[in-house]
């Protein structure tokens, strides 16, 4: 029997497959990213973190159980503790200004804005669409690109990161989760849910294109 998530992921196969074959995946996995885009990519993304802070406390807040509030404050203090450390890091070492790269750029807004926006908003089941959406895209194309490999050190460490067991766990929790929520909707709901994963997959294609921006 066809998951909810599985379903989610055959009716947006196309934009899937367009993130999937990303310019900025494509540059990763055949080592020819061009080090402006990364290190604007890394400004970006790094910003967006706190942008990710704000919805995994929401979903905390509006969590079913103190099941999901535990796991979701285990990613919460991953965020806080291990990824804005990493930025911090190698933005310095990088020596990027991050003034030089402003992030007032329509792709970049459309995804915190909407990601925001509808985690104010939304229930606790558009929080898990959301992340999940995002995380399962990133293991699956990192999960690739390790595969491959990468000269830029602080390129494969990104890679790696998303590649790695424990970042793996993280996204088959919220696939699961998803899941589990599923079962108490409507038809109607998860049409709404999968409109919104839909977007999401979309914002994260235009987020990443803005990194080639100038």
């Amino acid at each position: 029997m066809e998951t909810f998530s599985d379903r989610l992921l055959r009716e947006h196969q196309q934009v899937w497959q367009a993130m999937q074959q990303h310019r900025f995946v494509v540059d990763i996995e055949q080592d020819r990213l061009p080090t402006r885009v990364f290190n604007r990519y890394l400004v970006f993304e790094g910003n967006f973190v706190a942008t990710a802070i704000a919805i995994f406390a929401l979903g905390i807040s509006k969590a079913p159980n103190i099941t999901q509030q535990r796991w979701l404050i285990g990613v919460l203090n991953a965020l806080v503790e291990t990824q804005i450390t990493w930025f911090e890091r190698v933005l310095s070492e990088r020596r990027i200004n991050s003034a030089d790269y402003p992030d007032d750029l329509p792709g970049v807004r459309h995804f915190r804005d909407g990601m925001l926006q509808t985690a104010r908003q939304g229930r606790y089941e558009h929080i898990i669409t959301m992340m999940f959406g995002a995380e399962w895209m990133y293991y699956v194309w990192c999960r690739r690109a390790s595969e491959q490999s990468q000269s830029d050190a602080d390129v494969r460490l990104w890679v790696e990161m998303h590649a790695e067991e424990e970042f793996y766990q993280q996204a088959r929790w919220l696939k699961d989760e998803l899941d589990r929520c599923a079962m108490a909707l409507g038809e109607r709901e998860k049409q709404a849910l999968s409109a919104l994963y839909g977007d999401v997959l979309q914002w994260e294609i235009d987020f990443h294109t803005a990194a080639y921006e100038n």
